[in-house]
């Protein structure tokens, strides 16, 4: 008999969220834990789905009408706080809380502090957590670091699981519902096929945690894709590896065996180093042919110092040979970037959208280097006093906690936006582009910015409307020729002349003006000042700002999310709409969005549209 016999699994969600749906945790990780102990315990479950609205809330109703002795929260830096949320209302109930995951096993002694948490496991779960249910806290149990008389015990490390095949398949079948989703059905799911990593980048905290790199063999992830693939509809499969091609011909191998066993229904995305990408040129095809579409690359910064000091093991030049070669092989890229080094000054980072253009990237992800605990940059930038906050909350890749070189905590946030404005500018290449649709994407990318900035309490209101300002007068300058936009029905409606003005106060403010020449339309962004002939419309930051707060980012993911399901699983348009115009998060966006357009719409009206 266990121990424990009752045992609930979660995942914290960060406080900060991007409501992008292929990013969404699909919980894998905590589902191994479940598949070590399934026939140990009596029951064992995921209780509830983190990104509902309320899901504190709903954790509290689950324990108040189930049976749980043990509750097993893993937890990254950013989703800490909320995870002694949850360990919080798990003590309500007399749980045993154990945490395990990145953040934990960098600070176990800090996490035992908390009078929520019984217990944490260090480094690869699997085997302490089973011994945990088995046997309950002891020293014996290696791995794990506990509470024993209010005296914090750490026991000696657990070495890393030599042999991955000898670990169950993770037991998907207790994953909860999420937007229309559950068990193995889960539109994006995620696998993985090795762990660790050979190369050990000073800012990665996989080393910390999964160690040298180890793989699991061809005929096992065979059999574990065979459970979650179907020919119903195409699943977003992520193969997320710290480096899944770090061994070419044990990917190839596994590319073949999918081939034989028809696993081919999937769209595939993967994170991978450039010098990979390189090496596996020669399986490219088969790799396409097999369904990989996406695959992010850690570029991290376009200055060759910069790699060799945080050891990335990469140039530039190689940077540039990985995407021609996923060009050629017609493979989305994003690229991932890092601003913020020690090295590095303002004039530096201003390269890096520059950079990223001159590659011919279509996405990237600009980030702010964060100094994870555990990590060998942790240490550095400790040393060089260059860390302004270890509110746990921020540490989320985007969140500005540090200062390196001198660079102010605001002047960093500020080269963050124009890192983004200079990359995306305003994107008229588009055969779809319109006037409208040009205004919108602006107005999404400030929302972007807010969202990021909002969850870093320091910031004042004012600050908040300085970095949508900062983002805008970045745009300034920006002058396109002769360019076929779709909707001038909007300028011979309103006149051949029409301003978008995004104003701030005090007479700050920066105009979109469109001008009509016979069929073509000119757009130039420039700093507000009165012109002659046009007509106004004004959108003010502030109503932006409201709208972000009042559309929550978990409100427009659950939204966006479950209507890309629905699609995926071929629901009739009428009964995806009908679901849509029901759900109530869609009902609330759609009432922030009209009072959105009210607002600019009376706003500009009293101004009378006038010309000046």
């Amino acid at each position: 008999m266990s121990y424990f016999k009752n045992v609930c699994l979660l995942k914290s969600s960060q406080k900060f969220d991007i409501p992008q749906a292929v990013i969404l945790s699909d919980l894998t990780e905590i589902c191994y834990l479940a598949g070590m102990v399934n026939n140990d315990v009596d029951s064992i479950t995921i209780p509830v789905n983190t990104y509902a609205s309320n899901p504190l809330h709903d954790f509290e109703k689950y324990l108040r009408t189930h049976t749980a002795d043990m509750i097993g929260i893993s937890s990254m830096t950013g989703a800490y706080t909320n995870a002694l949320e949850y360990a919080k209302i798990a003590k309500k109930h007399n749980l045993f809380v154990v945490l395990g995951g990145y953040h934990p096993t960098a600070l176990p002694g800090e996490v035992l502090k908390s009078p929520y948490v019984d217990a944490v496991i260090r480094g690869e779960g699997e085997f302490t957590f089973k011994e945990l249910v088995n046997e309950g806290p002891s020293e014996g149990v290696l791995g794990l670091s506990f509470k024993d008389n209010g005296n914090a015990i750490h026991n000696p490390d657990r070495d890393v699981i030599a042999n991955l095949d000898v670990v169950p398949h993770p037991l998907r079948e207790i994953r909860p519902r999420r937007f229309g989703n559950k068990s193995n059905d889960y539109l994006l799911d995620t696998i993985f096929t090795s762990r660790g990593c050979r190369i050990k980048c000073s800012f990665c905290s996989n080393d910390m945690v999964n160690k040298n790199w180890r793989h699991r063999s061809p005929e096992n992830v065979i059999e574990e894709l065979k459970i979650i693939h179907t020919t119903e509809k195409r699943k977003i499969l992520k193969i997320w590896d710290a480096n899944v091609l770090t061994d070419v011909n044990r990917m190839e191998r596994i590319v073949d065996l999918m081939f034989e066993s028809s696993l081919t229904n999937f769209k595939i995305w993967t994170e991978s180093r450039t010098t990979d990408i390189i090496r596996a040129e020669r399986i490219m095809q088969k790799l396409h042919d097999i369904g990989f579409r996406h695959v992010s690359l850690g570029i991290e910064s376009p200055n060759l110092e910069t790699l060799k000091s945080i050891r990335k093991g990469t140039t530039p030049k190689t940077c540039e040979k990985a995407i021609e070669i996923l060009n050629d092989y017609k493979i989305k890229i994003q690229g991932y970037f890092i601003i913020g080094h020690l090295n590095e000054t303002v004039e530096d980072i201003k390269k890096y959208p520059e950079y990223a253009r001159m590659l011919g990237l279509k996405q990237v992800a600009f980030m702010v280097m964060t100094p994870y605990p555990g990590t060998h940059i942790y240490n550095e930038y400790k040393k060089e006093e260059a860390i302004n906050s270890y509110k746990w909350d921020l540490y989320n890749n985007f969140g500005t906690v540090v200062e390196p070189n001198k660079i102010d905590l605001k002047t960093l946030k500020k080269m963050l936006v124009y890192c983004y404005a200079k990359f995306f500018g305003v994107d008229v290449s588009s055969r779809h582009h319109t006037i409208l649709d040009t205004v919108h994407e602006t107005i999404f990318r400030l929302i972007f910015v807010a969202v990021i900035e909002k969850n870093d309490d320091r910031n004042s209101y004012s600050d908040l409307k300085n970095y949508l300002l900062e983002y805008l007068r970045t745009l300034v300058g920006i002058n396109t020729n002769d360019v076929n936009f779709k909707n001038s029905w909007l300028l011979k409606r309103l006149g051949k002349k029409i301003i978008f003005r995004f104003f701030h106060s005090g007479g700050n403010s920066v105009d979109f003006k469109f001008t009509t020449n016979g069929s073509l339309t000119n757009l130039s962004i420039t700093n507000g000042t009165k012109a002659t002939g046009y007509r106004c419309i004004t959108i003010d930051l502030d109503d932006i700002l409201s709208f972000e707060e009042h559309s929550a980012t978990k409100r427009i993911l659950a939204i966006t999310t479950k209507y890309k399901i629905a699609k995926v699983n071929k629901i009739k348009k009428s009964v995806r709409y009908l679901s849509l115009f029901l759900d109530r998060n869609f009902q609330a966006l759609i009432y922030h969005i009209t009072a959105f357009i009210i607002k600019t719409a009376i706003r500009s009206a009293f101004l009378n549209l006038r010309r000046y």
